[in-house]
């Protein structure tokens, strides 16, 4: 029962990486000479972590965590699509306006499942490899590592499909996925609370075998440590504790009770610290990599030959605009990336002053022109938004270096140069006070709420609802990371009621459609329930 259908998982496997992020220690054909020394088993643990990057280089998790929000808008010619954000319509088959069962891209999981596969590959690998090879504690930390990584890929696959297929076996040999008769093995869908089950004794694997980076270290941040795990726990004990609740599992505290552990020790014990966010260099500090807040998050530097063009797609393209390498301000893509309405931004900055532009620090360090009123995507052609300075943009990801090779005709042509953040300190702290929310220990949240509102240039918390200004400054802090939207599925609280109704909640729509492909190729994966008769495939 831990094998898949070949088209699943095989064939994405050897197809392999097209761009320049492929590694070439991804293909392991070899095996048989392969596995001999640290030096192999360490290159093929790179190998998961360079397609783990792969796979998220695209800002999948920037469109399915924060524009399926609401918060965020498409541009005129660009961006994400609407149908992230907006209200579907399923009134007769030939609508083409289907919310997220029109977007059969999104639904595709097998990319995620590659990156299983090499993680599968490795685990079992560098198990069978004798200890003797190893200088001491490398092959357990190893292992920590893959362990992390596979647990981190099926997190991404349980907080997006929920029910989704679980495989641990190395795929080595056609026989493990073609039945005697030549018919391929098929599995289905593994019920999500058992899958985060999985994920959670993977997490308990890692936790063990890892021990805490040092700050300031080459591998700070951008390789899976203690603290990284820790973090992993955090979030993945909290969505057990939403299903367990959900379902009316026994004991669901019990999860509660381990997050907040793992994040209390990852706090005591991790090095990390809050960036201070009183100057200009903070943006830069964040999100150019390995900060004092770097938990994990994905390596991105064109010196190391791990970054991407901008204008080949990636969360650059769909956030940042740019200057323009021939000089013509018009070409600074202000039309086509996402961008916040005026309507929205109350929800995500509220206590920030449009009329003396102060306030909340964080909207002028996270955000451009956030005073702007547009409530229209700026164009040319518009009769009310004309003015390209006054697009809202994200400013996270604006970190960049122009590709000295270039073709002359190429304006955009940069490379992105700041990181990809999975686990940072603010989200790992704002997590731990929704589980002291949770758990009766409300002063130990407000101590937290009240040192995130301060370094926000924001006066202590006195309002009534402490787990709504929880999920508020996790809102205002982690916007554009990939963070929000599985929030609000946890804790049921949609500021934007239009992108999730009781309905669909009810019926788990806060689950992804699986795409037409795997749907054809397995007759054992049945649609996401909610999403039968709603795609457009």
């Amino acid at each position: 029962m831990k094998r898949i259908y070949i088209f699943l998982l095989l064939i994405p496997f050897l197809s392999g990486c097209t761009d320049f992020l492929e590694p070439d220690q991804v293909n392991l054909v070899y095996n048989e000479v392969f596995w001999k020394s640290q030096n192999d088993a360490e290159r093929a643990l790179n190998g998961v972590y360079a397609l783990y990057r792969g796979l998220m280089i695209d800002g999948n998790w920037y469109e399915r965590g924060d524009v399926t929000t609401g918060f965020f808008n498409r541009g005129w010619n660009g961006g994400s699509s609407d149908a992230l954000y907006r209200p579907g319509d399923f009134s007769s088959a030939s609508t083409t306006q289907r919310s997220w069962g029109g977007l059969e891209g999104l639904s595709e999981w097998s990319d995620f499942y590659k990156v299983i596969a090499h993680a599968n590959l490795v685990i079992k690998k560098i198990e069978d490899m004798p200890d003797d090879i190893f200088r001491e504690g490398k092959k357990e930390q190893f292992l920590g590592e893959a362990y992390y990584l596979r647990a981190l890929v099926y997190f991404n696959i349980l907080r997006n499909w929920g029910h989704a297929p679980y495989i641990s076996d190395a795929i080595e040999s056609s026989t493990q996925v073609i039945n005697d008769d030549l018919t391929p093995v098929l599995i289905g869908r593994t019920k999500d609370t058992d899958l985060s089950m999985k994920v959670l004794e993977d997490i308990e694997i890692a936790v063990q075998s890892l021990g805490y980076s040092l700050p300031g270290s080459s591998d700070w941040g951008i390789r899976a440590s203690k603290g990284a795990a820790e973090a992993l726990s955090g979030h993945a004990n909290m969505w057990m504790y939403f299903l367990a609740t959900r379902d009316n599992l026994n004991n669901p505290g019990q999860y509660l009770t381990k997050a907040v552990s793992s994040l209390e020790s990852l706090r005591a014990n991790g090095g990390y610290s809050l960036e201070t966010y009183s100057d200009a260099g903070a943006l830069s500090r964040l999100y150019k990599g390995q900060s004092s807040e770097a938990i994990f998050e994905l390596n991105v530097s064109s010196d190391q030959n791990e970054s991407y063009r901008i204008d080949h797609g990636g969360v650059v393209r769909l956030t940042s605009k740019v200057v323009s390498l021939d000089g013509d301000a018009t070409k600074d893509r202000a039309s086509s990336v996402n961008w916040v309405p005026m309507s929205q931004k109350a929800l995500i900055y509220p206590d920030y002053d449009f009329e003396e532009r102060e306030g909340d620090l964080r909207a002028n360090l996270f955000f451009d022109a956030w005073h702007s009123h547009y409530n229209e995507p700026f164009s040319d052609v518009s009769s009310t938004s004309t003015d390209r300075t006054l697009v809202t943009w994200m400013k996270k990801y604006s970190m960049m270096t122009v590709d000295a090779s270039r073709a002359w005709n190429e304006y955009s042509a940069y490379f992105a140069e700041a990181n990809i953040p999975v686990f940072r300190y603010t989200d790992a702290l704002l997590l731990l006070a929704e589980g002291y929310v949770k758990t009766g220990q409300e002063g130990n949240a407000i101590a937290i709420v009240n040192e995130i509102r301060s370094r926000a240039g924001l006066t202590p918390y006195s309002g009534d609802n402490l787990l709504h200004e929880v999920l508020q400054q996790r809102i205002s802090e982690l916007i554009g990371e990939g963070q929000i939207f599985y929030d609000m599925v946890r804790n049921n609280y949609f500021p934007n009621p239009q992108v999730m109704d009781n309905a669909r909640y009810q019926q788990q729509g806060y689950y992804w459609p699986v795409s037409g492909n795997i749907l054809v190729s397995n007759k054992m994966i049945a649609q996401t329930p909610y999403w039968n008769g709603k795609t457009s495939w």
